[in-house]
């Protein structure tokens, strides 16, 4: 299983809905600083309802919405490709969108909404959960190259 596309309308730089292919094997994503590239990694995270705002580089989910527009939600999808060793594709998605009460949010499998708890259901199967290493951050690396022996 592999992500497949990525589709992100209105969360944080990606004002206007953009549709990223991965393919198969190895995507490299590159451009100048502050083009959006963590951006990417950080809409996959929140789709899949992996990490909360703080770990997503923002103080609170108003921040996952684009400043760029006017719109009030924001939403991403997440496509995976060869699940269960076949060609079919499983997507799930999040929605979040101001309302009077705060921010409320949505999420998707196969564009029928369900719960986080059902997402993370599915893709415990996958060994992709909150608690385990799936995405290395930006400074995950560095951490790493710079740690003693003792701390790796």
């Amino acid at each position: 299983m592999y992500i497949k596309q990525l589709e992100i309308d209105n969360f944080k730089s990606f004002a206007n809905k953009s549709e990223i292919p991965l393919l198969k094997g190895f995507t490299t994503v590159s451009g100048p600083n502050g083009s959006g590239k963590s951006n990417i990694i950080d809409g996959i995270l929140f789709a899949l309802g992996l990490a909360n705002a703080g770990e997503l580089r923002a103080e609170n989910i108003s921040q996952f919405i684009s400043l760029y527009t006017k719109r009030n939600e924001a939403f991403v999808k997440v496509t995976f490709a060869d699940v269960e060793g076949e060609n079919n594709e499983l997507s799930i998605g999040r929605r979040i969108k101001k309302n009077n009460q705060g921010y409320a949010s949505t999420y998707y499998i196969n564009d029928s909404v369900t719960t986080l708890a059902n997402i993370h259901a599915i893709l415990e199967k996958y060994n992709v959960t909150p608690n385990s290493y799936n995405v290395m951050m930006q400074n995950d690396v560095m951490g790493i190259t710079t740690c003693s022996a003792k701390e790796r």
